[in-house]
């Protein structure tokens, strides 16, 4: 068998046909599919344009949605306004928060207008000042909103106007129930211009290319981009906005979408001749020239190939490509596997090395292991000086998945620390948080503390600006070499255990930290015996008393370990003092409710998540002793609460704050009493009784009413004024002419 004419036979042969078949076909099937793939890639292109005009225009509103929000809840103006009742807000105060509407307004270009609704007496205050809902334009919307409460988003576009004479002006409108998240006081309104939204459309859109059409949920058309007519062009996207409630049609004007076609023409085609032509021409030509390595190549297969007849060799065997193929595959196979498994090894252990480095196990076959695996420059194999560097992770770990981070974590580290020639540096991770630098140098003075500082805060801030992760740092102390790395280690690893008061992302020295746990023993403990004083005398003091221990633990830097051991402390003491005083305290203590807070504290990564777990919990406490502690002269309280404030409705000084200084109650317990036993708040209880005297004295006597409001606790004749007439819907005049003199 001539296996050169074989060779080249079977090549022209197998391919030539095939070649020569493809290019055709494809010739022939481009014409028919390039109408269909710009057709295609038009409505890709048109597609991803529109959802960028949505995604813009739900970004636009969304950022005025979160800022004025953020400015209406952050500002106590607007909490007092949605609070008091009517008649109890200066017009300095109506003034300054409408002006701060105002000034909301003007920072956001887009918005028409802002308005809160208060519920308790249906009043409302815009930019303009305070309105009543009877006289306000748009309060038809707010009727609508309140009734479909669920509905808090941006509505669809309607008409608006505040007042009758204004222009009207085409918005969108969002509303949220105040205070968030669940509402209940008042309502926030916030309406953007429709023009805005139309301007920036037009700004992102094409005229002499595409068109945009915007509907709203019932299909029906509300802006169209450039004021171009629906029949000028074909719609090939429809995106609908969940968020604004309005549906995005688009499509390329008529002409352009398939203008592009006619550069296909016969000089193409000829070109495309030609091509196969010279591909044909250069077919045979590789196929001739390949011959030769092909046949050297089958020489040396077949001589590692054991011998086999002919006639009795399988198909496979015949076939020569098949058999390069196959030993081709088997050898990249072997190396590859080879190759992986090597470095695997390698990896392994360079960091059980470091392991036992650290610990200071097996140290008398250190150095060859250290020689034979390499993980540092030949030069800084026997250092002068060295200093271990623990890297711990904050914030979530990284999982399995993630070990080409990890990987690429470990060489970053490498790579920063050698920028300087006369460093070496070896890391390895130990676990999924913590990151082991051990930095070398040839010097004997070579890694001064300032110097270890310097290099921790260029990784710390490297680390975190390209790879948007934060790492706590421990430096530790510098050795001569490496019998000692393991102290180095061990300082390094203590300053780690001072996260919650040194900060997640500090850069610790051995040195800054001593162990003083003995030398504040005493006063912790004394600390906490406070704690539970104050909180037996059910008075505010424990939360202060709670926050300065805390305020401690950040001062005197303690360890992390012990923090969580005084905060455990606490709570048993609290367990053996009150988990027996009643059943709701019982199960306050109950060893489900314990361990779930202990989990919180052992999860929590600052000092202040575990103050925060803490005094959750202490409330909940608080809050039941308090109940049980009080409810044994509950009844006897009610009394003589209602007899003192009958006998002293009079003075304009009588408030929560003074029965609670009377009779030695908080004022959240003197209130909690008032809505129990009466129904009411106190201060509608002592509106009440200050009313129904002033009704007497109007009636029955020809006294001022100055006088009068004196009389019933009133410091003016204003103020009272506006509470009668909430209270009886008539000022005291209108009482007085109407039954003056009238003894009951």
């Amino acid at each position: 068998m001539n296996l050169k004419r074989n060779w080249h036979s079977k090549l022209i042969y197998s391919y030539f046909p095939l070649f020569l078949l493809t290019i055709s076909i494809l010739i022939f099937l481009s014409f028919l599919i390039v109408n269909e793939l710009s057709r295609n890639e038009t409505r890709k292109a048109d597609l991803i344009s529109t959802r960028y005009i949505v995604n813009t225009l739900e970004r636009s509103l969304g950022d005025i949605e979160m800022r004025l929000l953020d400015d209406i809840v952050s500002s106590k103006m607007y909490s007092r306004f949605l609070e008091e009742g009517e008649g109890q807000l200066s017009s300095q105060f109506i003034y300054d928060a409408a002006s701060g509407l105002g000034r909301m307004i003007d920072q956001q270009g887009m918005v028409q207008s802002i308005y809160l609704y208060r519920m308790s007496d249906s009043s409302i205050i815009t930019p303009r000042g305070m309105v009543s809902l009877n006289d306000f334009e748009d309060r038809a919307y707010i009727e609508q909103a309140l009734k479909n409460k669920l509905n808090l988003g941006w509505n669809q576009p309607r008409s608006y106007k505040e007042r009758s004479f204004d222009m009207p002006t085409q918005v969108i409108s969002m509303n949220k129930l105040l205070p968030l998240p669940w509402g209940g006081e008042g309502l926030l309104v916030i309406t953007v211009r429709l023009y805005a939204l139309e301007s920036q459309i037009d700004t992102m859109t094409d005229k002499n290319l595409s068109f945009l059409q915007v509907k709203d949920n019932k299909d029906q058309l509300v802006y169209s981009a450039h004021q171009i007519a629906p029949t000028e062009g074909n719609i090939l996207n429809r995106v609908q906005s969940e968020k604004l409630g309005l549906s995005f049609e688009s499509g390329i004007q008529t002409g352009h979408l398939y203008s592009w076609v006619s550069l296909v023409s016969y000089v193409w085609i000829g070109i495309g001749i030609l091509t196969i032509v010279g591909a044909v021409a250069c077919l045979i030509y590789i196929t001739r020239r390949n011959v030769k390595p092909m046949q050297l190549m089958m020489n040396r297969i077949q001589a590692l190939q054991p011998h086999v007849h002919e006639e009795d060799a399988a198909p496979s065997v015949k076939d020569e490509l098949a058999l390069i193929d196959r030993a081709l595959e088997h050898l990249i196979a072997q190396t590859v596997d080879y190759e992986k498994q090597h470095h695997e090894n390698l990896l392994i252990h360079r960091r059980q090395l470091l392991v036992d480095l650290m610990e200071g196990e097996r140290m008398d076959s250190f150095r060859q292991r250290l020689r034979h695996l390499q993980p540092l420059e030949e030069r800084f194999l026997e250092p002068q000086c060295a200093a271990v560097l623990v890297a711990e992770m904050n914030g979530t770990d990284l999982s399995g998945h993630q070990n080409i981070m990890k990987m690429a974590l470990m060489n970053v580290f490498k790579e920063l620390v050698q920028k300087e020639s006369k460093f070496g540096a070896w890391a390895e991770w130990f676990g999924k948080r913590r990151l082991i630098v051990v930095v070398v140098s040839n010097e004997k003075e070579g890694l001064t503390r300032e110097l270890l500082t310097e290099l921790a805060k260029q990784l710390h801030m490297w680390i975190a600006e390209h790879f948007r992760i934060r790492f706590t740092f421990g430096i530790g102390q510098t050795v001569s070499g490496w019998e000692e790395i393991t102290r180095s280690y061990t300082s390094a690893d203590a300053g780690l255990q001072h996260r919650l008061t040194l900060g997640q992302d500090a850069i610790v020295l051995s040195e800054q930290l001593t162990d003083q746990t003995e030398l504040y023993s005493y006063k912790y403990l004394q600390m906490l015996a406070d704690i539970i004083r104050e909180f037996r005398l059910t008075g505010d003091a424990w939360r202060t008393q709670l926050d300065q221990m805390f305020i401690s633990f950040n001062e005197d830097q303690m360890n992390d370990k012990d923090i969580r051991m005084l905060v455990q402390s606490l709570i048993q003491m609290l367990a053996r003092e009150f988990g027996e005083l009643s059943e709701r305290l019982q199960h306050q203590f109950d060893e489900l409710v314990l361990a779930r807070v202990r989990l919180q504290i052992q999860e929590a990564d600052t000092l202040e998540g575990i103050r925060e777990v803490l005094l959750e919990w202490l409330k909940e406490v608080y809050r039941n002793y308090v109940a049980v502690n009080e409810t044994k002269s509950h009844r006897a309280m009610i009394n003589e609460l209602r007899v003192y404030i009958e006998e002293h409705f009079g003075d304009p000084d009588l408030s929560l704050k003074h029965l609670s200084d009377r009779f030695q109650i908080s004022g959240k317990y003197a209130s909690y009493l008032f809505k129990e036993e009466f129904d009411m708040k106190f201060v509608d209880f002592l509106v009440k009784l200050r009313v129904e005297q002033a009704c007497k004295l109007l009636a029955s006597s020809d006294t001022a009413i100055q006088n009068i409001a004196q009389q019933v606790g009133y410091a003016n004749a204003i103020s009272f004024g506006r509470v009668f007439k909430r209270v009886m819907g008539e000022t005291p005049g209108d009482y007085r002419k109407r039954y003056g003199k009238q003894v009951e």
